[in-house]
């Protein structure tokens, strides 16, 4: 058995496909399949039913492939704060765990629409903070201005 703790996480062992071999005194561990292999702990990670800790929120971001200036766009928040739940400095939101797990799950193709509706959020809200009302004073009453 084999502690797989490349990518932060305490809870990963691995039982089979890895080798391990000791050269000029040093241990070195080579791994099958690194991609598959962080798939299937992403996957893992999703079917779980418990909140996802800092470091699981981060690998799943990063196997998503997203920064956290874009994960921020994407859920409504500044980059400080997925950088606050990764290092465990502010609790993650249910909310915000379930859209990251369903996020992932898209990517399995497992009928999930979520990044579709979290897109269109946040251009939604990109574009109402945009908008500017310009109004002016006519005969003592305040209209919008053409």
């Amino acid at each position: 058995m084999y502690h797989y703790t490349e990518c932060g996480l305490s809870n990963v062992f691995l039982k089979n496909g890895f080798v391990m071999e000791q050269v000029d005194g040093e241990n070195y561990t080579s791994i099958d399949d690194i991609n598959n292999l962080h798939n299937a702990i992403a996957q893992s990670l999703t079917d779980n039913h418990t909140a996802l800790c800092p470091a699981e929120f981060k690998f799943l971001r990063i196997e998503l492939n997203l920064s956290q200036k874009m994960l921020g766009y994407r859920f409504g928040v500044s980059e400080q704060t997925i950088a606050r739940y990764e290092k465990g400095q502010s609790v993650i939101p249910r909310t915000t765990d379930a859209a990251l797990r369903s996020l992932f799950m898209e990517t399995l193709e497992k009928a999930s629409s979520v990044g579709y509706f979290l897109d269109l959020l946040s251009d939604a809200e990109a574009k109402q903070a945009a908008r500017e009302i310009l109004l002016e004073e006519v005969d003592n009453h305040w209209k919008i201005a053409v």
